[in-house]
């Protein structure tokens, strides 16, 4: 495949693409409801590390240490994928008093179902948990369950790493 110096090439983990199937997986589940792009962050995070939270379903991805600081730096990611989603008719845009509001439409389902990879079908699975756990709870309480846990998140490695270099120095 031939590239134009003008083809913008997006990142496939982790990037706007990926990011955005998640949110747009979570808002066909909780469909009508709107979502503000803080909740947006907070739950893209718990929708990968579900295993974080205790009775959670196993994480889509791996452990690793200090996850927490994943929540920092999604939102721009999260951004640029809701985009890419609206500018396909899959996401709304709402503006409401309280801020910029992200919902489904009646396409989203639809294009979920044409998708048949494991990682979708597992993703839809986490939605639905979260949805059902933390749907109905205002942003200001996920984002209290977050800083609460965030610290905590990873902390496991770091206590782990402490331990290994103490002991690589005594020998």
């Amino acid at each position: 495949m031939i590239e134009s110096p003008n083809t913008k090439r997006l990142p496939p983990f982790n990037g706007p693409i990926e990011i955005g199937l998640r949110a747009l997986s979570l808002l066909s589940e909780a469909f009508p409801e709107p979502y503000s792009l803080q909740k947006l962050v907070v739950s893209d995070y718990l929708l990968v590390h579900s295993d974080d939270v205790q009775g959670g379903p196993p994480g889509l991805h791996p452990k690793t240490p200090h996850r927490g600081g994943e929540l920092l730096v999604r939102r721009a990611m999260l951004e640029q994928g809701l985009m890419l989603y609206q500018s396909r008719g899959l996401l709304e845009r709402h503006y409401t008093e309280t801020g910029v509001m992200f919902a489904a439409t009646d396409k989203t389902a639809g294009f979920l179902d044409a998708l048949s990879s494991d990682y979708v079908a597992e993703l839809r699975e986490r939605a639905t948990w979260f949805v059902s756990l933390f749907g109905d709870i205002s942003d200001s309480e996920l984002l209290t369950i977050a800083n609460s846990q965030a610290g905590e998140w990873g902390a496991e490695f770091a206590m782990e790493s402490v331990l290994k270099v103490e002991d690589a120095e005594w020998q």
